[in-house]
Protein backbone atom coordinates (compact mmCIF):
# COMPACT_ATOMS: atom_id res chain seq x y z
CA UNK A 1 0.00 0.00 0.00
CA UNK A 2 1.00 3.61 -0.44
CA UNK A 3 0.56 5.94 2.52
CA UNK A 4 0.00 9.66 2.94
CA UNK A 5 2.41 9.97 5.85
CA UNK A 6 6.20 9.91 6.02
CA UNK A 7 6.98 6.31 6.95
CA UNK A 8 10.72 6.97 6.85
CA UNK A 9 10.32 9.55 9.62
CA UNK A 10 8.45 7.01 11.75
CA UNK A 11 11.11 4.38 10.99
CA UNK A 12 13.86 6.79 12.03
CA UNK A 13 12.06 7.75 15.26
CA UNK A 14 11.48 4.11 16.22
CA UNK A 15 14.87 2.98 14.93
CA UNK A 16 13.26 0.45 12.60
CA UNK A 17 13.88 -0.34 8.96
CA UNK A 18 11.48 1.27 6.50
CA UNK A 19 10.38 -2.19 5.38
CA UNK A 20 9.37 -3.06 8.95
CA UNK A 21 7.30 0.11 9.29
CA UNK A 22 5.59 -0.55 5.97
CA UNK A 23 4.71 -4.04 7.19
CA UNK A 24 3.45 -2.69 10.53
CA UNK A 25 1.35 -0.08 8.74
CA UNK A 26 -0.21 -2.74 6.52
CA UNK A 27 -1.06 -4.82 9.58
CA UNK A 28 -2.36 -1.74 11.42
CA UNK A 29 -4.68 -0.77 8.55
CA UNK A 30 -6.04 -4.30 8.22
CA UNK A 31 -6.68 -4.72 11.95
CA UNK A 32 -8.01 -1.17 12.31
CA UNK A 33 -10.68 -1.80 9.67
CA UNK A 34 -11.68 -5.03 11.44
CA UNK A 35 -11.82 -3.19 14.77
CA UNK A 36 -13.79 -0.33 13.22
CA UNK A 37 -16.34 -2.84 11.96
CA UNK A 38 -16.68 -4.28 15.48
CA UNK A 39 -16.91 -0.77 16.93
CA UNK A 40 -19.62 0.20 14.46
CA UNK A 41 -21.61 -2.94 15.32
CA UNK A 42 -21.35 -2.26 19.06
CA UNK A 43 -22.40 1.36 18.59
CA UNK A 44 -25.28 0.39 16.30
CA UNK A 45 -26.42 -2.29 18.73
CA UNK A 46 -26.54 0.33 21.46
CA UNK A 47 -28.26 2.93 19.30
CA UNK A 48 -31.15 0.73 18.12
CA UNK A 49 -32.38 -0.01 21.60
CA UNK A 50 -35.39 2.19 22.34
CA UNK A 51 -34.34 2.62 25.95
CA UNK A 52 -30.62 2.97 25.23
CA UNK A 53 -30.53 6.68 25.94
CA UNK A 54 -31.55 6.23 29.57
CA UNK A 55 -30.41 2.68 30.25
CA UNK A 56 -26.70 2.01 30.69
CA UNK A 57 -27.36 -1.74 30.46
CA UNK A 58 -28.44 -1.43 26.83
CA UNK A 59 -25.07 -0.05 25.72
CA UNK A 60 -22.24 -2.37 24.81
CA UNK A 61 -19.67 -0.25 26.65
CA UNK A 62 -17.29 -3.18 27.11
CA UNK A 63 -16.97 -3.90 23.37
CA UNK A 64 -16.69 -0.20 22.58
CA UNK A 65 -13.99 0.14 25.24
CA UNK A 66 -12.01 -2.94 24.17
CA UNK A 67 -12.13 -2.09 20.48
CA UNK A 68 -11.10 1.53 20.98
CA UNK A 69 -8.33 0.36 23.32
CA UNK A 70 -6.97 -2.00 20.65
CA UNK A 71 -6.94 0.74 18.00
CA UNK A 72 -5.35 3.20 20.42
CA UNK A 73 -2.55 0.85 21.37
CA UNK A 74 -1.76 -0.18 17.82
CA UNK A 75 -1.78 3.43 16.61
CA UNK A 76 0.40 4.64 19.47
CA UNK A 77 2.94 1.89 18.83
CA UNK A 78 3.63 3.29 15.37
CA UNK A 79 3.35 6.96 16.33
CA UNK A 80 -0.08 7.62 14.84
CA UNK A 81 -0.81 9.96 17.72
CA UNK A 82 -3.87 11.71 16.26
CA UNK A 83 -5.58 8.38 15.70
CA UNK A 84 -4.54 7.17 19.14
CA UNK A 85 -6.03 10.32 20.71
CA UNK A 86 -9.42 9.83 19.04
CA UNK A 87 -9.48 6.17 20.07
CA UNK A 88 -8.49 7.13 23.62
CA UNK A 89 -11.41 9.57 23.82
CA UNK A 90 -13.80 6.78 22.81
CA UNK A 91 -12.10 4.38 25.23
CA UNK A 92 -12.32 6.84 28.15
CA UNK A 93 -16.00 7.58 27.49
CA UNK A 94 -16.85 3.87 27.30
CA UNK A 95 -14.82 3.11 30.44
CA UNK A 96 -16.85 5.76 32.25
CA UNK A 97 -20.07 4.45 30.65
CA UNK A 98 -20.79 7.93 29.41
CA UNK A 99 -23.80 8.44 27.18
CA UNK A 100 -22.13 10.40 24.39
CA UNK A 101 -22.43 10.31 20.61
CA UNK A 102 -20.06 7.43 19.90
CA UNK A 103 -21.05 7.44 16.23
CA UNK A 104 -19.49 10.87 15.66
CA UNK A 105 -16.23 9.81 17.30
CA UNK A 106 -16.23 6.53 15.38
CA UNK A 107 -16.73 8.39 12.09
CA UNK A 108 -13.87 10.74 12.94
CA UNK A 109 -11.66 7.74 13.72
CA UNK A 110 -12.63 5.99 10.48
CA UNK A 111 -11.85 9.09 8.40
CA UNK A 112 -8.48 9.52 10.09
CA UNK A 113 -7.51 5.92 9.39
CA UNK A 114 -8.78 6.08 5.82
CA UNK A 115 -6.74 9.26 5.24
CA UNK A 116 -3.52 7.31 5.86
CA UNK A 117 -3.87 5.37 2.60
CA UNK A 118 -3.36 6.96 -0.80
CA UNK A 119 -6.47 6.52 -2.90
CA UNK A 120 -4.44 5.52 -5.96
CA UNK A 121 -2.96 2.59 -4.04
Amino acid sequence: MKYTIDLQKIADELEFDLYDIEMLMDIFIESAYENLENLTKAISKSAISKSAINNHHEHDFETIFQTAHAIKGSAANIMLNDIAAIAQEIENNARGKKLVNYQNSSNKLKLSIKALVCESA
